[in-house]
């Protein structure tokens, strides 16, 4: 089988820290033949860190030179859809960093390219792809913790990633900052809130930064199943990521930080009861702690996009679903949409 070549467009941090070396560790399937920036200067430089063969500043010369199978695009949103049309129009499979598009109207044009052209399109929603989240998902399905009756997710990213960057490119997005980190929040929430009609939205600036509209947010996003209360804040000098799911007979929580899933129930307050539950809480911690050790030393990955990657490069392969459809990135999209489109209405909003 011969390998699959790939391009990366997009040469910032997301590229560097995450897709390049999640491919390079496909480097049985695949092989990472070109990438591509506007900054010819930056394209050569992670070129030559990574031993890339060939780098370049203009899409459509890489597009005419490289006879590439997948395009993965790590650019900014807003340029997602002329990039990823031009690359399926030349026969590549593509992959988007999150989220899919700045609007629907370019998740139309991408959708539409991929059918007409017989390609894969996806969409790197990486947090649903953590080890937690999966088993989480699965034992959803299963029903192992009754019928699910809500759902609640924190979401702290240290004030040092984006929110003193003033010349960050988020900083331009639909909504500011929650244009980057929000299609997290909103696609985990997806996975479990069906037919979403309405979000709700308190929108804050704590800190001082007279570049930055909001960083601290409450979202409510209503589906015809449950509701998902959701906290995102940037104020912090830490991260933090934590999924809670609560069913008829037990809850989850996930910590996406740790990668720990933990199933409890504490049905009273009797000292029993507590005991039991604590001791059942601390053994799947340990449980939990020793699972991780062991695939970090084996070699294995937790990272999301890690497992979303092999996934979508392994779809290919095989003629398979991708792991992540346009559709719901295009959904993704949507249910953003509601919340930026509140933000900007609510007159409540400090």
């Amino acid at each position: 089988m011969s390998k699959l070549k790939v391009a990366i467009v997009g040469a910032g941090c997301i590229a560097q820290k995450r897709h390049i070396p999640a491919f390079l560790r496909l480097k049985k399937y695949v092989s990472l033949s070109a990438i591509c920036d506007l900054n010819y200067e930056l394209a050569r430089e992670v070129a030559k860190k990574f031993n890339i063969p060939n780098a370049y500043s203009n899409l459509s010369e890489m597009l005419s030179k490289e006879r590439l199978d997948i395009v993965d695009v790590c650019t900014p949103p807003g340029v997602h859809a002329p990039v990823a049309v031009e690359a399926m129009e030349a026969g590549c499979h593509v992959l988007l960093e999150k989220p899919m598009a700045s609007n629907l109207a370019d998740c139309e044009k991408m959708i539409e390219a991929a059918n007409r052209n017989n390609v894969k399109l996806s969409v790197v929603h990486n947090q649903k792809f953590y080890p937690p989240f999966l088993e989480a998902e699965g034992l959803i399905k299963n029903g192992a913790i009754g019928e699910l009756t809500g759902m609640r997710i924190l979401s702290l990213t240290s004030r040092e990633e984006y929110l003193i960057h003033e010349k960050h490119w988020i900083h331009k997005l639909p909504g500011g900052i929650i244009g980057e980190t929000g299609p997290h929040v909103v696609y985990m929430s997806l996975a479990f809130v069906k037919n979403v009609k309405n979000v709700e939205v308190t929108a804050r600036k704590i800190t001082s930064y007279p570049w930055v509209l909001y960083d601290d947010y409450r979202i409510e996003i209503e589906g015809e199943n449950i509701t998902s209360s959701i906290i995102v804040s940037h104020t912090n000098n830490y991260t933090a990521c934590k999924v809670e799911l609560f069913g008829t007979n037990y809850a989850l929580e996930m910590d996406l930080e740790s990668m720990l899933l933990i199933r409890y129930k504490v049905s009273d307050l009797k000292p029993v009861t507590v005991a039991k539950s604590s001791i059942s809480t601390a053994w799947q911690i340990v449980k939990g702690v020793t699972s991780n050790t062991l695939k970090i030393i084996l070699g294995g990955s937790m990272l999301g996009h890690d497992i979303m990657i092999e996934r979508f490069v392994k779809s290919i392969i095989n003629n398979q679903p991708v792991p992540v459809t346009p559709e719901e990135g295009k959904e993704t999209v949507r249910v953003l949409e509601l919340i930026v489109n509140k933000i900007n209405r609510n007159t409540n909003i400090r």
